[in-house]
């Protein structure tokens, strides 16, 4: 095949009219001697079909591809077109066969989650927020969506505390009666006043992730509680994420201030400035600069791994409500890929697989991870 003919074929795969032979040409072709023909393809041949990939994913050029400057032109538009094509991009591969089929069980498919909530009120009454809206609005007398749908009718005092909880599967978003807007991540609980009128303080509860956008008051600072840490905020926008299940709590501020206490009493006070995280662990409080992108990447709609498989298991676990169990000797190795959360289950697990670290068997709500 000549230079000609292999751009020809690389341009039939972007448009998706390949036949089934020429596939498999396509998918051999990264892990065979190449023809040093092929390897001629120019620089400026190459960076337009990477680009023409980039452009028809609507994602940036990520710099995990930067080191690999050695490899054939042509095995590195095939590893482009096999991966990002799948919505991924990792940091490594090994030069293997790309037909040879992943050691996977794939019974069924999970699909995403959705908007799923339930709103308890002070009263105890439980009400199952509408998967069709987005969110809910609480005002002084009465509760909407946030397309202004009336839900029913509040007579709130400030000692009563309501509770809007998220399941696995789950998200939704809440506008508080002083105007915070709160997105809540799956499997997750936000306790919050009926009302802030004559209190001190805008004091809320969270268990799980919520990215916070606080309305601006000075005279009365906003509280978040979680088991091992309070931040408190008089008007920004900041993630926190207190899962149970996480190692610590971490707290990534995007706008303005905020002020970080251990309830131990051992870190002291922390405070953080835009672009960073503070990580609180077994009574200690870390500070460290980060990408905030990757922090709320869940409420912009994608996961945006840099991990181990565990970790990454545990937000997949979340959001699809499945139960993950691990059988033999797994990679610890970290995975670097972005991905939306709008995709069902089978796609994320199936583009995990081509690192051939880790391959997985999904049998209803139950995901085996295996080396």
């Amino acid at each position: 095949m000549n230079k000609k003919e292999a751009s020809q074929l690389f341009e039939k795969y972007l448009a998706g009219n390949c036949t089934p032979d020429e596939l498999i040409w396509i998918k051999r072709a990264y892990n065979k001697d190449i023809p040093d023909d092929i390897k001629q393809i120019s620089e400026q041949k190459f960076n337009e079909m990477k680009a023409d990939i980039w452009n028809k994913l609507d994602l940036a050029d990520p710099a995990p591809f930067r080191n690999y400057r050695l490899w054939p032109r042509i095995a590195v538009a095939v590893v482009l077109l096999m991966t990002i094509g799948a919505g991924w991009y990792f940091s490594t591969f090994k030069k293997e066969t790309a037909d040879q089929q992943a050691v996977s069980l794939y019974a069924n498919d999970v699909s995403a989650g959705k908007n799923i909530a339930v709103l308890t009120l002070a009263n105890g009454k439980k009400i199952s927020l509408s998967d069709a809206k987005s969110g809910i609005v609480i005002k002084a007398s009465e509760m909407t969506y946030n397309d202004g749908a009336v839900i029913g009718s509040i007579n709130a005092k400030g000692s009563e505390i309501s509770a809007i909880s998220t399941p696995r599967g789950g998200q939704y978003h809440i506008e508080l009666p002083d105007g915070t807007k709160v997105t809540l991540n799956a499997a997750s609980t936000l306790k919050f006043p009926s009302t802030f009128l004559g209190l001190m303080s805008r004091t809320v509860e969270l268990v799980g992730e919520g990215y916070f956008q606080v309305a601006k008051d000075k005279k009365h600072p906003f509280i978040v509680k979680s088991a091992h840490q309070e931040v408190k905020v008089l008007g920004t926008q900041f993630n926190v994420n207190c899962y149970p299940d996480e190692a610590g709590i971490k707290t990534t501020l995007v706008e303005g201030s905020v002020q970080i206490t251990d309830l131990s009493g051992k870190a002291g006070i922390k405070k953080l400035m835009p672009g960073q995280q503070a990580e609180w662990i077994n009574g200690t409080i870390g500070v460290s600069e980060v990408d905030t992108e990757s922090s709320l990447a869940w409420k912009n709609g994608d996961f945006i791994f840099n991990e181990d498989i565990q970790t990454i298991m545990r937000q997949i676990s979340r959001w699809y409500d499945v139960d993950v169990v691990y059988q033999g000797n797994i990679s610890e190795k970290e995975y670097v890929g972005t991905f939306s959360r709008s995709k069902n289950i089978t796609e994320i697990l199936k583009a995990l697989e081509l690192t051939k670290r880790v391959h997985f068997k999904v049998e209803g709500r139950r995901v085996t991870v295996m080396p």
